[in-house]
């Protein structure tokens, strides 16, 4: 092999391992544990809410743990995707963050790494879906988790505004963004919740 061909073979191999490094939105993929799908996440500003993997379904706790797996244009696993190249939003913007929601850290061996904890926002995303960013790019499949808060008007900040649509919807009809334990009623337990939220701002 001659010196010019060795360096043409070599740089070939350099290109396909910095491939092999680079994530593929389309193939990448964020879910939620099977039976979790449609789970809801009570958020505040201060990030005192509830945690994800402490998400309710009909009332009751569940896990909404978010797995995301960030593969390479061969659909092969990227270990170590730095934690600050990832985050989750929802798919409309329905919920409003303090900042940056990352994961718990970089990808494992498996390409694999997890949104977990109670996250610092408001507003809600009843409607639409959880969805995750990678280097940018929104990756196409999105998790089936919602996000409510006592920040009703997505404002980071729960004031007399939020409690006075709170008791509109807590006197009338029934309103899902007011339904803050996702029971499919709005009763004793959000007045509860809501009055935890009073004052919450972002950190």
């Amino acid at each position: 092999m001659t010196r010019c061909a060795s360096l043409v073979f070599a740089l070939a191999l350099i290109a396909v391992s910095a491939m092999a490094n680079i994530p593929y939105p389309d193939n990448c993929v964020l879910s939620v544990p099977v039976g979790s799908e449609g789970a809801v996440v009570f958020t505040l500003p201060n990030g005192m809410g509830n945690a994800l993997s402490d998400a309710r379904l009909a009332g009751a706790p569940i896990d909404g743990t978010l797995t995301l797996t960030v593969n390479n244009n061969l659909g092969d696993p990227i270990a170590n995707h730095p934690q600050e190249d990832m985050w989750l939003v929802t798919a409309d913007g329905g919920l409003v963050t303090c900042g940056m929601v990352y994961p718990t850290g970089p990808t494992d061996a498996n390409g694999e790494t997890w949104f977990v904890d109670a996250i610092a926002g408001g507003g809600n995303s009843l409607m639409e879906n959880a969805q995750a960013m990678i280097t940018g790019d929104p990756i196409p499949t999105t998790a089936a988790l919602h996000f409510v808060s006592a920040d009703i008007s997505g404002d980071l900040l729960v004031n007399l505004s939020d409690i006075a649509v709170f008791t509109q919807d807590l006197n009338g009809a029934y309103n899902a963004q007011s339904d803050l334990n996702a029971d499919g009623s709005i009763n004793l337990s959000d007045i509860a919740l809501m009055s935890q939220g009073i004052g919450a701002v972002c950190p």
